[in-house]
């Protein structure tokens, strides 16, 4: 059995979903885009959600930096939305990473899983954020209290599934593969690049056909951990 756990954040723990929908809504009626743009909001919300997606894709690949990444998604929504260059609102950005991190909502079961497993074994993250939003969400969620180590690939240098990222996270947290398990949601960052770096990995999916790997088991809940573990 292992010693150590280690979770991805977004969309494993922090329910990255609702919290970023959520403060999308309010930065639609705050820059009353309705009277700019014929996009209702959830137009803006899955407009932005995609965007967001393939720029985050791009910095995985190094093909586009953080600042890039942050400069483009506003601005690329708004003109998808066929707002004029001059009424393209200014500041959202800004907005958006100071309200979104605060945000507290989580996935199912996951406080009820950490509280459970945080008395049997120590708790660790890995995430591919950037660092100063997730250091925001463990603190507004109280979420620190449950981890020994963060390890945050903005300050590795490499993006998950690069085995570095793992590397360094066994490295902060003073274990090895025999006593480290993974838990994550991402397919190709979370569970293949834990594989590969020769971790079981523990896979939150709805999907579990979509992959097999006898070092990789499907979970559909959080709570699923409890009767792991």
């Amino acid at each position: 059995m292992p010693k150590n756990l280690f979770f991805d954040l977004d969309h494993t723990i922090w329910d990255f979903d609702t919290n970023a929908n959520e403060t999308l809504r309010e930065l639609y009626d705050l820059y009353k885009v309705q009277f700019i743009s014929s996009r209702n909001v959830d137009d803006f919300i899955g407009i932005y959600t995609r965007v967001n997606h393939d720029l985050w894709a791009l910095y995985r690949q190094h093909r586009v930096t953080k600042e890039q990444l942050r400069e483009r998604r506003f601005r690329d929504t708004f003109r998808e939305m066929d707002i004029d260059e001059e009424e393209i609102p200014l500041g959202v950005e800004v907005k958006y990473i100071a309200i979104c991190p605060t945000k507290t909502a989580l996935l199912p079961g996951a406080r009820e899983a950490l509280d459970y497993l945080a008395g049997k074994y120590d708790l660790h993250l890995i995430t591919n954020g950037f660092a100063e939003s997730q250091r925001t969400k463990l603190r507004c969620s109280d979420l620190e209290k449950y981890f020994k180590t963060l390890t945050i690939s903005e300050e590795v240098g490499a993006q998950k599934p690069h085995p570095l990222v793992f590397e360094t996270a066994l490295k902060n947290a003073g274990s090895d593969l025999k006593t480290s398990h993974y838990v994550g949601d991402n397919l190709e960052a979370d569970v293949k690049g834990a594989i590969q770096s020769g971790w079981h990995a523990y896979w939150l999916t709805d999907d579990p056909s979509a992959f097999s790997n006898e070092k990789c088991t499907p979970i559909s809940s959080m709570l699923d951990l409890k009767d792991l573990f």
